[in-house]
């Protein structure tokens, strides 16, 4: 009788479990939950961010045919780095790229911005910049909306609320939040808020501005070219044979000035194009898809990944999940959009960093 006992009301003499062995499942269970979460939690911290690999990817563009390098244009795509200063961290990220890329031979050096999450951060964009073989032809950039920015991601949902809540009243005409609102009112709005922000972004509140110009000087001074908002020629003055297209890139959407007619202006429009924008929603300009191959970043791939679900946050207001990442094709237009190295908030699962060797060939 020590594992069974009388239930008060049960006829007959049937015996119920104890109490305690019902909650000792239960603490089995609860603790086994606990375990798989800091099991997943400790990969997505300590192990997915360092799993760096080097894809590859082939584009063919009939329109550029005899006017790429025999054997196709070789691009190696960086994108958001986000480094902070966190030595240990990021150092252990630049001495993957440098294992994965040694030897590598390549025609451009592309980078779709988001290189700092802050200032502090800049000496080792420097040293990863340091670490990649140089390319034949050169080394472009655009910034990304953190180059520029600093923000309070502590305080990101409080501060997307808000955001929502102007929003709500911009173009919903809807009240403010009171105690006076129904309980199906609130719970409406609650929903709604959910849905913003599983299908918009999570925004931080900016709370300063990083030294732009110092980005920019130290780069340029390692080869770097700057595309904001303008078109480059690249032809047989390249140093590179047989190479006769445009690369044109805008400024960042949300922190910068950015102009597509301008950079496009210069582009003839038989010429084949490569854009380069750090966030992809410049895919909504008709202009974009003039181009032949659109490189873009900014999503990270969601960096989180829910089975079944899809990215997180696509940290846009215009792809879809599965556009979150990787190659897909709007008409003619090539569009690659990179995961990038590094993380808002130091957490991947999922959608591992990656660099990517994109390689164009004309048939």
């Amino acid at each position: 009788m020590n594992d069974l006992q009388r239930g008060e009301d049960a006829p007959n003499g049937v015996y119920t479990a104890k109490p305690q062995h019902l909650m000792l499942g239960a603490g089995i269970v609860g603790g086994l939950g606990a375990g798989l979460g800091m099991a997943l939690a400790g990969y997505a911290f300590y192990l997915e961010p360092f799993n760096i690999d080097l894809d590859h990817l082939v584009v063919r563009v009939p329109h550029a045919q005899g006017r790429l390098p025999v054997g196709g244009l070789k691009i190696l795509h960086l994108s958001d780095f986000h480094f902070q200063g966190k030595d240990e961290r990021e150092r252990d990220k630049i001495d993957r790229i440098r294992h994965i890329t040694a030897g590598l031979e390549y025609d451009l050096l592309i980078n779709t911005g988001d290189f700092l999450q802050y200032d502090n951060g800049l000496a080792n964009v420097l040293a990863l910049y340091d670490a990649l073989p140089r390319p034949r032809i050169g080394s472009f950039a655009v910034m990304g909306n953190h180059d520029y920015a600093t923000y309070n991601m502590r305080k990101a949902i409080p501060y997307t609320w808000r955001n929502f809540l102007a929003r709500e009243s911009r173009y919903r005409k809807a009240r403010p939040m009171s105690m006076d609102m129904t309980r199906r009112e609130r719970v409406e709005r609650y929903l709604r808020f959910a849905l913003y922000l599983f299908f918009r972004r999570v925004e931080g509140e900016r709370t300063g501005r990083n030294d732009v110009a110092r980005l920019h000087y130290e780069l340029e001074r390692m080869g770097t070219q700057w595309l904001h908002n303008r078109a480059i020629h690249l032809n047989g003055n390249s140093g590179v044979s047989g190479v006769d297209l445009y690369i044109a890139g805008i400024d960042d959407l949300n922190e910068g000035r950015p102009n597509l007619a301008t950079a496009l202006r210069p582009v003839p429009e038989d010429a084949p194009l490569i854009l380069v924008s750090h966030n992809p929603d410049i895919l909504e300009s008709p202009a974009a898809l003039r181009a032949d191959l659109l490189l873009a970043g900014h999503t990270h791939g969601g960096q989180i990944v829910l089975p079944g679900f899809g990215p997180a946050h696509t940290q846009s207001d215009h792809l879809s999940r599965r556009e979150a990442a990787g190659y897909f094709r709007r008409g003619k237009t090539h569009i690659y959009i990179n995961r990038g190295l590094g993380e808002g908030i130091p957490l991947r699962f999922g959608a591992p960093p990656h660099v990517t060797l994109i390689e164009m060939r004309g048939g």
